[in-house]
């Protein structure tokens, strides 16, 4: 998520879009061995490059609104960050695929072709699971999620983060995200 939010940034910039694409590029090849076969030395190398490069990448540009609502999903239930961008970061690629050509361009220069749909495979081989309602990490009561939508959604809409979100998303957009999110849609 780091890598990807980082090159469809606002603020990304021919510095940052290399160390991006370079580091999504590996996190597709490596992600999945080096979480089945965690003594694969050479799998492992290969996803701390992609960390590290993902890490100049967004240092750089930033990140957007997936980062943005994920802070508010482990604050708010306890969910671990990274399980938490992983479930959020299709909804808002589908989201923000409106406002810009990078995903595209990262599709082309991936040489895939739906970056959701590459996603949404990698995901289900890892076992994230599709929605926040599925999480089995923590039991999100629906009750409490629909009690406590309006104050994620301002906070998330306020993260810094979602500065740098290709658009900027309206409380009733980030709503509905987590709406998609906790449902499946």
């Amino acid at each position: 998520t780091h890598a990807i939010e980082a090159y469809v940034s606002t603020a990304a910039n021919s510095f940052t879009d290399p160390y991006a694409v370079e580091a999504i590029r590996l996190v597709f090849t490596y992600l999945e061995i080096a979480w089945r076969s965690p003594d694969d030395l050479n799998a492992r190398m290969h996803m701390h490059n992609a960390s590290a490069l993902a890490g100049i990448a967004f240092t750089n540009a930033s990140l957007g609104l997936v980062h943005s609502m994920a802070h508010k999903i482990g604050g708010e239930f306890g969910i671990t960050h990274g399980l938490a961008n992983a479930i959020m970061l299709p909804y808002i690629i589908q989201y923000n695929a409106k406002f810009t050509k990078k995903y595209r361009q990262l599709e082309a220069a991936l040489g895939i072709k739906n970056l959701i749909e590459a996603i949404n495979a990698l995901n289900q081989r890892l076992g994230v699971p599709k929605t926040l309602s599925q999480c089995g990490e923590v039991e999100i009561n629906e009750i409490t999620f629909v009690n406590v939508l309006d104050r994620m959604s301002h906070h998330a809409v306020d993260d810094p983060c979602t500065l740098t979100n290709p658009n900027y998303p309206s409380v009733q957009d980030v709503k509905g995200l987590y709406t998609k999110a906790f449902y499946g849609a």
